[in-house]
């Protein structure tokens, strides 16, 4: 089997990739497991691709080891005690096995689903591409030096197996060349073009203004203040991030001060949040009961003090001058759930006409990133061609 590009985001609550145009998000759940427990946890067999996917269960020898090490993955995992016990934290993707489990998830399910040949259990991905976000970066000396090491942890050859009932093989994958690229920064191609590598209609107005780009995750915040024309940014102070507030450990307090016997983890209020942002009506049903408790206040509240102290640590790091005409574009997985009360602040700051004007939050900004890969891939992919013609 032959895959020409794989992109990948590794978020700290969803894993988002596209391969080969085909996109599809995994939850950030792995959970390790005993050789003994892995040979009897599941009880039937499936069939359905699908079903696959929200019941991964592979082992591996991870890189840099010598055991073979077996993980659930994905939903069938958020079922387990220790299945967010990375999520309030930030973890180092470079040495984390989080990555790459996700990495090896994405192309079970994928083979899974795309393969002809069950029986083809050799995938060779020719274009592999991931990224780092910036206060990992600024750790090491050189941002080159941070993103050579995450990108060799890709471009190899990997084994593993795949113990799901039904879907049970050995795949062996190659990647050919494997690159790394800095969260935020990555979003300026997807500003500029769509996923036909057509130019976007509103593109020429960021011709004459500093872009800059504040990529909201759920540990941290990453800035990227960009020049003119969305061009790449020029110098190590261009990247910000803003620490110290992580959302999914702000919306944590509020679950455990106001609704523990409502919520028992982080993982099920959080996604309670996603499946209701765009209503901004957050009422939880009792399906048993009939019951409907409307939480809808206490929540809303909440993420307007989050993006209200947001806000001001952006002002810190990332004023706008005097002299320059600067906007700002708000990416990443939190960036559409704090999207009204973002622009509700700025309003009440500088007015409603220069919010619009200068503070934007795009439909797909959840997914900026993770296309901001797939269009730099799809050019990348484009102009080798034609150097080779």
């Amino acid at each position: 089997m032959k895959i020409t590009r794989f992109n990948k985001d590794c978020g700290n609550s969803v894993d988002m990739n596209i391969i080969d145009g085909y996109q599809f998000d995994l939850p950030t759940n792995v959970v390790e497991i005993k050789k003994e427990v892995a040979n009897s946890f599941f009880t039937d067999s499936i069939s359905s691709p699908e079903d696959f996917k929200k019941r991964i269960l592979i082992s591996t020898v991870v890189p840099g080891e010598e055991d073979e090490r077996y993980f659930l993955v994905g939903d069938i995992a958020a079922t387990q005690q220790l299945a967010n016990n990375h999520i309030n934290k930030l973890h180092n993707k470079i040495t984390s096995h989080i990555p790459y489990i996700t990495f090896l998830a994405a192309i079970a399910y994928y083979h899974a689903l795309k393969a002809e040949d069950v029986e083809d259990t050799e995938i060779e991905i020719n274009y592999f591409s991931t990224m780092l976000p910036i206060w990992l970066l600024k750790k090491s000396a050189t941002f080159g030096e941070a993103q050579t090491a995450m990108a060799d942890r890709f471009a190899k050859k990997h084994a593993f197996k795949i113990h799901t009932p039904g879907f049970s093989n050995e795949l062996e994958v190659t990647v050919k060349e494997s690159i790394c690229l800095k969260e935020g920064e990555v979003a300026r191609f997807s500003l500029k073009k769509d996923l036909q590598l057509v130019d976007r209609k509103d593109v020429s107005e960021y011709e004459y203004a500093e872009t800059v780009i504040v990529d909201i995750g759920g540990g941290s915040t990453d800035v990227v203040i960009l020049p003119e024309g969305l061009k790449a940014a020029n110098s190590r102070e261009s990247f910000q991030t803003i620490e110290g507030i992580p959302y999914l450990a702000h919306i944590d307090k509020l679950r455990k001060e106001k609704f523990p016997e409502l919520f028992t983890d982080l993982r099920t209020f959080d996604q309670f949040i996603v499946d209701n942002h765009e209503s901004r009506k957050f009422v939880l049903e009792n399906e048993n009961t009939g019951d409907a408790t409307d939480l809808t206040q206490q929540i809303n509240q909440s993420l307007q003090e989050y993006a209200d102290i947001l806000l001001a640590k952006l002002n810190d790091v990332a004023p706008p001058p005097a002299n320059k005409v600067r906007k700002y574009v708000y990416s990443g997985g939190v960036a559409s759930i704090l999207a009204e009360a973002i622009l509700e602040s700025m309003s009440h700051k500088i007015g409603e006409e220069r919010t619009a004007k200068y503070h934007k939050v795009p439909k797909d900004s959840r997914y900026l990133n993770l296309y901001g890969l797939e269009i730099r891939s799809l050019g990348y992919i484009k102009k080798k061609k034609a150097v080779k013609n």
